[in-house]
């Protein structure tokens, strides 16, 4: 009989291994050794190795959604809460962290021939849209962001921004670099100073 899982302890496992190694470059065999549980007790909690993969990736965005969201709603402003947001998923933290981002890890690796994949990658980081929205209207309208673009237009540049931080991580680009750009994207925040 299958030893039971805690899925939320194995999904944990499981993100961690498909981070490191990809959908394709990850084995039944390197997930069961991380789970420390047999090739049936996966299958009896989670179906195939492509629908643990999915739960990964809802993992995934369950964690950094609230990430987010509590870096945002806990900065002195929303300005503020947008800025250190992006700061922290543009910016490698430590040698430690893991390169990239697993939705965009996924989009290149899988999403463009797997449906389902796609489909929980947009909704990643329409989620991802959504959140920025809403704080960079809310700093609109204390006169902290530029007001002559729609928020959702810059909440997609801020996604596009760190998505593309995050792929050029992987090339090992120079923490210098990417800090430049973070700066720039930032500062195309700003409302036009006053004066002009």
């Amino acid at each position: 009989m299958p030893r039971k899982i805690e899925k939320q302890v194995a999904l944990n496992h499981a993100l961690t291994v498909f981070w490191d190694h990809g959908y394709r470059g990850t084995s039944m065999d390197m997930l069961t050794e991380r789970l420390g549980v047999e090739k049936p007790s996966i299958y009896a909690s989670f179906g195939s190795k492509h629908k643990l993969y999915l739960n990964a990736l809802g993992h995934y965005r369950e964690w950094l959604m609230g990430s987010v969201r509590h870096i945002v709603s806990a900065a002195p402003s929303a300005r503020a809460g947008v800025e250190q947001a992006v700061r922290m998923m543009m910016l490698r933290r430590s040698a430690k962290s893991r390169k990239g981002c697993f939705a965009t890890n996924a989009t290149l690796e899988v999403a463009d021939h797997d449906p389902l994949v796609r489909q929980e990658v947009r909704k990643t980081f329409a989620e991802l849209v959504d959140v920025f929205s809403h704080a960079l209207k809310l700093a609109q309208s204390a006169g902290h962001v530029r007001t002559d673009c729609a928020p959702e237009i810059l909440a997609q540049l801020l996604v596009n921004a760190i998505g593309g931080a995050r792929i050029m991580e992987k090339t090992k680009a120079s923490n210098s670099a990417t800090e430049a750009v973070v700066a720039l994207i930032i500062g195309i925040l700003d409302p036009p100073a006053l004066g002009r």
